[in-house]
């Protein structure tokens, strides 16, 4: 890796940490608001106002995206189209996220007792915030690098059939 790339890439860790560092109480917010929305049943949460400043937890998570997306381009030997899993990582990020808060949601429904009104009570610090990030970060690299390989080898082999045919 060049010294240029380097920078790079310890720059932007540093910047995703502190991204990360400071929307980690958004990123909780969206996250209950998202289980709330695609729970398939009432789901109330309970609890306080949660006072939560530069909590680096997010932030070390995050640093995880410019780390696996450094791996999967240095680990691919395909120059011309590096861009491809820097364009399609976000689609499996946002998809990921929503998978993981509806699994979340269903933890919820079956751990979780009913009060008399069947509306499920639970309080908000409970959510598992670092196992979703941790969890779609992890499966959204994952799957980033196996389409990768899959757009490669058809990309090569459709070459190979041109080349031939030519």
């Amino acid at each position: 890796m060049k010294f240029k790339n380097k920078i790079i890439l310890l720059f932007s860790i540093i910047l995703f940490f502190l991204i990360g560092i400071i929307y980690d109480i958004n990123y909780r917010t969206l996250t209950r608001t998202i289980i709330y929305k695609v729970a398939n049943y009432d789901l109330q949460y309970y609890g306080g106002k949660e006072i939560r400043l530069f909590v680096p937890d997010l932030g070390f998570i995050l640093t995880l995206i410019p780390i696996g997306l450094a791996i999967i381009l240095s680990v691919s030997n395909f120059k011309k189209y590096r861009f491809i899993p820097i364009l399609i990582f976000p689609f499996f990020l946002i998809s990921f996220y929503l998978f993981f808060c509806f699994l979340e949601s269903q933890i919820i429904k079956y751990t979780t007792a009913i009060d008399k009104n069947s509306i499920y009570h639970y309080h908000h610090s409970n959510v598992n915030y670092k196992l979703i990030a941790i969890s779609t970060i992890i499966s959204s690299l994952i799957l980033d690098h196996f389409g990768f390989n899959i757009i490669k080898k058809f990309y090569l082999t459709s070459n190979k059939t041109l080349k031939m045919t030519n």
